[in-house]
């Protein structure tokens, strides 16, 4: 609980001080597929009132931007949001030495439902991670 309020407070930090103003917060606990894989614990992600902007925010962006990010809208509708965004990995590298570039992100949050399913594709690999969870709206 502790990295979620700290999650929603820098979130909300960064929404207020940009044009951003007046978004609404959605904290996501995320539950992975696989293990060891890509997708963060927990999500948070905000959109603006006219819904045109989406800024996200977990535990990868932290390490590697520590400040939220923006993401690109594909669907913002009465029944959901889609989204994606890209996470640069400067300096990582996996288990064979190799360079990883980053994760190219895309998630779908169900608004009647409160959930969320997020994909991440590792940029220049073959394979993918998943993850689903239930978001709550922050006040």
């Amino acid at each position: 609980m502790k990295i979620i309020n700290l999650f929603s407070a820098v979130l909300a930090g960064t929404i207020f001080s940009s044009s951003i103003a007046l978004a609404q917060v959605y904290v996501c606990d995320i539950t992975s597929i696989k293990r060891g894989g890509g997708i963060a614990s927990v999500i948070v992600f905000s959109v603006n009132r006219d819904e045109t902007e989406i800024t996200v925010y977990d535990g990868y962006i932290k390490k590697y931007y520590d400040r939220p990010i923006e993401a690109e809208i594909s669907v913002a509708n009465p029944k959901r949001y889609t989204f994606k965004w890209e996470v640069k990995m400067s300096g990582n590298t996996n288990v064979f030495g190799q360079d990883l570039p980053g994760i190219r992100y895309r998630a779908t949050y169900l608004r009647a439902k409160h959930t969320i399913r997020v994909r991440g594709f590792p940029i220049g690999y073959d394979n993918q991670y998943s993850g689903s969870g239930i978001c709550r709206i922050e006040k």
